[in-house]
Order: C-alpha cells, then structure tokens, then sequence
C-alpha cells in the first residue's frame, strides 16, 4: 500500500497488481504505438458495412486543447475513487492521488498491459495471468473498498490485436467479433462496478497517427455505444479527445510543456492537469469536453 504522512489523503496501489508508484505496471507499456497486428484471416474480415458509424464524430474545433484543470474544485472533498483498466487508468490513479486534496482516498488498480477482453494472446504472446483477474478482484476491490466513483478505463490497450478461444488469429476493434466481445465484457465490467448504485466514468482515447488512426476513432465509437447503452446504470463518458486533440491534431507540447513521456503515456504535468478534470467531472459536475489553461 502506498500512502504519504505529508497530506491527509492516500494514494493506494493495489498490492495484488504489483504497480509501482508512478503506475506503470510491470508488464510493460500498453498505449497503442508501433506496428499494428496482422490482419486476420479473410473469413474473419470485417464488412465496410459493419464498422462503427462514423456519425458520432463531432468538431473539435480549432482552439488549442485544454489539457485538463488546474485547480482542484472544494466539491472534491472526502472522496474514494476507484481506478480499475490499462496503463492510462495507472497513470490517472497515481495523478489523482498526487493532485487529491485533504480527505480523499484513490485506490489505483490500474494494470499496464491488461484491458477488459480476457484474450488468449496479447499483441502475439501469451496472456499474462494478472489480465484475466479482473472478473474476480473487481468485486472484491468493490466490496473492500466501497468507493464512491469508479474511473474504467481500457481504450488504449484494447486497441493492439488480441486472438480468442483458441483460434491464434489476431483480430482489433475493426472487426465485428472483437467489438461484440468488448461490449459484453465492459458490459459485465459495469455491471461488477455499479454495486450500490455506484457511478462509473468511462473515457475515450486520444486520437491517433498514422495506421492507429482508424483503430482509435473506431475504438472511441464503440466506447461512446457502451457508455450510451449502460446511461441507466450510472456510467458516463468524459471525453479525454477533446481535452488533447483538435481539428487539427493532437499536439504534444501544450503551455510550454512537453504532454506526453517517452513510453507515450502523459507527462506528469498533463497526468496531473488531466487527474484534476476527471476528479471535477465525477464529483464537482465539471463539462466533460472543457478546462482552463
């Protein structure tokens, strides 16, 4: 457990996933980077007519990206998150606890290298044993801890390729029976985290470049499905995009600061602005797409 005497909140990093403080896991960097999976065989091809609609993209305008908040709203107060997914989850876990005022508690179970699928493979190689856990440590971190809000999030990892019941074919969000497999496995996620009538807060991905472009916008569609069909049950989606891209791209140095490390996952001065957001949004009733340089 991970806690500092110097202010009253903790920061707890979950023991049984072993992450280090910073919030990377110990299986390695899982943001959506280098060469995508091979295709998969052509009876698994996905249809055109069977990708996502591209309808729910909207204009991000022309302004530069906020990158987060800088103050912390005094709504924030007495608080317990849970942060449950991917790297991305890790590194808002440990932003949180780090930006948290007095009183507040985050319990960081974010995991690097796992999202929700339960793969066979991961990227080409062997499942490790800590990704397929969360259907049996999630209700018990629900139990244990009782939070008051949940932060899911699972967009990056989930977009590298990942094969299934034994099949040793890669397939990736762009095919039909890889995003029916996500949205019943968020699905069965939600339904752990909303014992008790806890919210849940999902996010989107940044946008990515060159051959990951597709596969984010693809990926933030079907994340976008999952939030609109699970509304009733509490979840919500904030839209990480707009808080690092524009119409024009994504940049990476916003303010005079570099947003991003070199394993591709925020920086700490955009993790932290970008921890502030996420604690306004579920707690203070912040805008979802907006913050202050």
């Amino acid at each position: 457990m991970f806690t500092r005497s110097s202010r009253r909140w903790a920061g707890v990093t979950v023991p049984a996933l072993l992450l280090a403080v910073a919030g990377c896991g110990v299986w390695g960097n899982d943001s959506a980077q280098g060469t995508p999976a091979a295709a998969p065989l052509p009876s698994l091809s996905a249809p055109a007519s069977a990708s996502p609609s591209a309808s729910r993209s909207v204009s991000l305008g022309s302004a530069t990206p906020p990158v987060g908040e800088a103050e912390l709203s005094p709504a924030v107060q007495g608080k317990k998150v849970l942060v449950v997914g991917d790297s991305w989850a890790a590194y808002f876990g440990a932003g949180m606890a780090k930006v948290a005022s007095d009183g507040n508690v985050i319990v960081n179970a974010g995991l690097s290298g796992c999202g929700i699928m339960l793969p066979d493979t991961m990227r080409g190689k062997k499942t490790e044993p800590a990704c397929l856990k969360w259907p049996k440590e999630w209700p018990q971190y629900m139990k244990q801890y009782k939070p008051d809000a949940v932060l899911l999030r699972t967009a990056n990892m989930d977009m590298n390729g990942q094969s299934f019941d034994n099949s040793g074919v890669n397939l990736t969000i762009e095919y039909p029976a890889f995003r029916e497999r996500f949205i019943k496995n968020t699905g069965r996620a939600i339904d752990i985290l909303t014992q008790n009538g806890t919210p849940v807060y999902m996010t989107n991905a940044r946008i990515q470049t060159g051959s990951w472009k597709n596969l984010s916008l693809k990926m933030n569609d079907v994340v976008q499905e999952v939030a609109d069909r699970y509304k009733d049950k509490g979840v919500h989606l904030l839209d990480l995009r707009a808080q690092l891209c524009n119409d024009n791209g994504c940049p990476s140095v916003a303010g005079g600061h570099k947003l991003y490390d070199e394993t591709d996952h925020p920086a700490e001065w955009s993790r932290d602005r970008l921890s502030i957001w996420l604690l306004n949004a579920m707690f203070a009733g912040s805008p979802a797409g907006t913050g202050s340089m």
